[in-house]
């Protein structure tokens, strides 16, 4: 939300009026990170899955999930989420290019994007997966 305030003097006759616009604090980064963990750890959303059966209620939308982070094969990202569950992020190595991305392996990290919850033909890995269109961490 951006500052402003607005001071509008009109002289008409002797009378003056004077109004004011409201004035909202920004929200810091770390603040606004924070309220996407709250979100997105409610009891009834997408992070709070425990089988690819409840995630399948998502399937094809976009959501926001967040779990414990790390990789697979040194290409792909995986979001562990609280119940265990894993969620692969295809080719994040591309993703992030030109960002030191190790640094989020074993942290509590959130991803943005669009849910499939088909199995994808990735050696060593079946399981759900999100078309990332944003990610962040610590």
């Amino acid at each position: 939300m951006r500052r402003f305030a607005i001071a509008f003097v009109l002289a008409a006759g002797g009378s003056t009026l004077l109004t004011t616009g409201c004035v909202g604090a920004e929200k810091t980064e770390e603040q606004a990170r924070a309220e996407v963990f709250e979100k997105a750890e409610s009891a009834s959303g997408p992070s709070a899955a425990r089988d690819v059966e409840q995630l399948e209620e998502w399937s094809g939308r976009n959501v926001t999930l967040v779990g414990i982070f790390n990789h697979l094969n040194f290409k792909h990202g995986v979001l562990e989420l609280k119940s265990g569950l894993k969620v692969y992020l295809p080719h994040f190595d591309l993703f992030m290019e030109g960002d030191d991305w190790f640094k989020y392996i074993g942290k509590r990290c959130w991803a943005k994007g669009i849910l499939h919850t088909y199995t994808k033909n990735i050696e060593g890995y079946r399981g759900p997966s999100l078309e990332l269109n944003d990610f962040s961490g610590p």
